[in-house]
């Protein structure tokens, strides 16, 4: 059979197509694109601005997106965990307190000193200490001297 009587033979593009196409606006949060793809069962779908076709979105676009906040969220645990080791080693060299590893943490480059302090300059000294480590945007004073 020849190339023409194949093609001659095809279906047409309207016996194959979507009809009812789901669309999305550029505005469109990622979170919700996902959820159109997973409960309609679509792999792609089509990102409409003022009635015109501007892009398309597939489930690996999903996936790339997704991986770069992972990466930049794992970047924040790796370096809030190192912040916080770096404070924990230098309250261990430190003879004036004895303020425990119970009472730090550190969630995006702030860290959080709380609990129960000897008096109000171990406090004002605990904040300076978390203030000088590299990579502390803020510390968050949870702490409440004796009295």
């Amino acid at each position: 059979m020849r190339a023409i009587d194949v093609m001659a033979h095809g279906k047409k593009v309207g016996e194959v197509m979507s009809t009812g196409v789901i669309s999305v606006s550029e505005h469109t949060p990622l979170s919700e694109i996902a959820t159109l793809l997973e409960h309609n069962g679509i792999k792609r779908v089509p990102v409409v601005k003022d009635g015109k076709l501007v892009g398309m979105v597939s489930r690996s676009n999903l996936i790339q997106a997704l991986a770069s906040v992972v990466g930049r969220v794992d970047q924040h645990k790796e370096t809030d965990r190192q912040i916080r080791l770096d404070l924990l080693s230098r309250l261990r060299e430190q003879s004036w307190t004895d303020f425990g590893s119970r009472n730090v943490t550190v969630t995006e480059g702030v860290v959080h000193l709380w609990g129960l302090v000897g008096s109000e300059a171990e406090r004002k000294a605990l904040l300076t200490l978390a203030e000088s480590i590299p990579g502390v945007s803020r510390v968050s004073d949870e702490m409440i001297p004796a009295y």
